[in-house]
């Protein structure tokens, strides 16, 4: 690979070298986030493509800036090196000597002067490629890989304090200043001091990964400049409190106090990242939940150093896991994959079945299935494979067509959904859903809905037999592990009988109030029972949510219904073009 006519010289041959390794890996590992991103194309529909795969592409389009950068450094190593051989070789031409036989005394001269002097534009060159961001790309891959679960994005940004609302513009401005006069409302940008950015979102979303590269040296020579001492009084956890730690002196402050009171010049980085990272985690919930923090520190020994230790045990006593010493590759002195041609990679290479998003894991034994969902499970638009749209369907029939075209839904997503899940539904579902069935199902969906509840004519069939009938209406495979019947609950007698226990929060009055009768009895009776509702009413979910977040009262420990939400729909293809979707 080298443009070089002649041998190199020693410090221009270590340039050369490690730009062509950190050029290979550099491609190798960007071979491995596109295979991973098509994966998840595939997995993910259309319509939830565009957040997903943004979130994913951060990670992606730094990496290519990255190689893009090596690209450049490794050309002028490269030309360096030939150009240092061209006048190696017209200053010392041949004379017919072999390598034993070389002027040994100018050699060292010349290395003197290289060592002593310097190549200042090899030096630059070393410099740069060893201040390489790969390194730490390579290690949040790596940990995205072999230690996280269901990755939904890299390098996400949280805020722990939104930004302040832009004061409306006057009625008498001119329209003429700037875009805040066309639009009051934009939003002003937020403060990147009170924000931390994650580097893996893992769990489906539940857990904050955080990668530091920092080295132990480095972290002693930092504890050295900013004035650390170790607390030599052996006071225990409970004597200095169980807040967050103010780092300049070890000492204690309370999670909720005021981040404005450290002083950033007297912290600790890394005390100051568990700290920024359980601000940010404190003002956001996933599933009502506060997001986990991890922080991984591959280059850092745990017990090596009692002054690391020390600084180990404040970030944890901000509630955070903190692991050390994790095996990474090391850009710099392996060749990894080094033989191997990157454009060789495909998404098999890859652990997808952990490092993909799997809603499903979180799902409980049984499953709580809404109407939308049982519509969908018969609707003849999950079933046949070549329906096509008529004039006479209505506009959103004919997008579901479309859909279902692209990704059908019941064999893609559904079924792999309940997989071995036993399915329930509660009397005011199957009511409403019989309701509509009966109504303007046709006879084929009308027959799916009396074989998945095992109504006669399919009564007393077990669920092998219930499948084999399902099998002649659906154009697809269906699977083994689909437990028919599904069967129907008392939702009211359970609901009321938790209202006796008291085994609802207060909030549950508000959302009584505001829930139809059958999505009451569908979410209330997921939240008595503790099972996992599937739905694809994101709406009524959203109402949910947004209830219970607005009346948590401090209740930090309040939880709702656990649900999942399927999101796309399917309607019964009976609908007139005139009826309302």
């Amino acid at each position: 690979m080298s443009t070089a006519s002649g041998p190199m010289d020693v410090s221009c041959r270590r340039s050369v070298l490690l730009s062509r390794r950190l050029l290979h890996q550099c491609r190798f590992l960007l071979a491995e986030l596109d295979a991973f991103y098509n994966a998840l194309r595939k997995r993910l529909r259309k319509h939830q493509q565009q957040q997903h795969l943004v979130e994913m592409r951060l990670l992606r389009s730094n990496v290519m800036s990255e190689l893009k950068s090596l690209e450049r450094l490794s050309c002028e190593a490269e030309a360096l090196a030939a150009s240092q051989a061209t006048e190696e070789s017209s200053t010392n031409p041949a004379t017919g000597q072999d390598d034993g036989e070389k002027d040994y005394e100018a050699d060292r001269e010349r290395e003197e002067e290289e060592e002593g002097a310097g190549n200042e534009a090899e030096r630059r060159i070393l410099h740069a490629l060893r201040s390489s961001n790969l390194p730490f790309y390579v290690a949040v891959w790596t940990i995205a890989k072999e230690r996280c679960h269901g990755v939904v994005a890299f390098s996400k940004r949280f805020y722990w304090e939104a930004a302040p609302r832009r004061q409306p513009v006057s009625d008498a401005s001119d329209g003429r200043d700037s875009d805040t006069s066309k639009n009051s409302t934009a939003s002003p940008a937020k403060d990147a001091r009170k924000s931390v950015s994650v580097d893996i979102i893992c769990d489906g979303g539940e857990e904050w990964v955080k990668v530091s590269t920092i080295t132990e040296t480095r972290l002693l020579f930092e504890m050295a400049e900013k004035g650390w001492e170790r607390d030599e009084d052996g006071e225990t956890d409970d004597e200095i409190g169980k807040g967050s730690v103010d780092t300049r002196a070890g000492r204690p402050i309370l999670l909720g106090s005021d981040s404005e009171s450290l002083d950033d010049d007297g912290e600790i980085g890394l005390i100051k990242l568990a700290a920024d990272m359980t601000k940010a985690a404190r003002v956001t919930r996933v599933r009502y939940r506060h997001p986990r923090i991890r922080i991984v520190l591959p280059k850092v020994v745990e017990g090596k150093y009692a002054e690391i230790d020390d600084i180990l045990n404040e970030m944890r006593r901000f509630g955070v896991t903190v692991e050390c010493g994790i095996s990474i590759p090391d850009v710099f002195n392996e060749e990894f994959n080094g033989n191997r041609d990157p454009a060789s990679v495909t998404a098999d290479d890859l652990p997808l079945e952990t490092l993909l998003p799997k809603p499903s894991s979180k799902f409980t034994k049984t499953l709580n299935v809404d109407c939308t969902l049982l519509l969908a499970l018969v609707s003849d638009l999950s079933h046949n494979s070549n329906l096509t749209p008529s004039p006479s369907h209505h506009r959103a029939i004919i997008r579901q067509i479309e859909i279902e075209q692209e990704q059908p839904l019941v064999p893609t997503e559904l079924w792999p959904a309940v997989e071995n899940h036993p399915l329930v539904c509660t009397k005011e579902a199957i009511k409403r859903m019989k309701e509509i069935v009966d109504t303007i199902g046709t006879e084929t969906e009308k027959k799916r809905t009396a074989v998945i509840f095992g109504d006669p004519p399919f009564d007393g069939m077990d669920g092998k037999e219930l499948r084999q009938q399902f099998q002649q209406l659906t154009d697809y495979q269906v699977p083994d592990t689909w437990m028919l019947p599904i069967k129907v609950v008392d939702a009211k007698a359970e609901i009321d009988q938790a209202w006796q226990r008291k085994a609802l929060p207060d909030v549950a009055h508000k959302l009584e109030e505001v829930l139809t009768d059958i999505n009451r009895s569908v979410f209330f009776y997921g939240w008595v029972k503790d099972v996992t509702t599937i739905t694809s009413n994101r709406t009524v979910v959203k109402q949910i949510e947004t209830i219970i977040e607005g009346n948590r009262n401090g209740d930090d420990e309040l939880r709702g219904p656990p649900v999942w939400v399927c999101e796309t729909a399917r309607s019964l293809i009976g609908k007139e073009k005139n009826r309302k979707p």
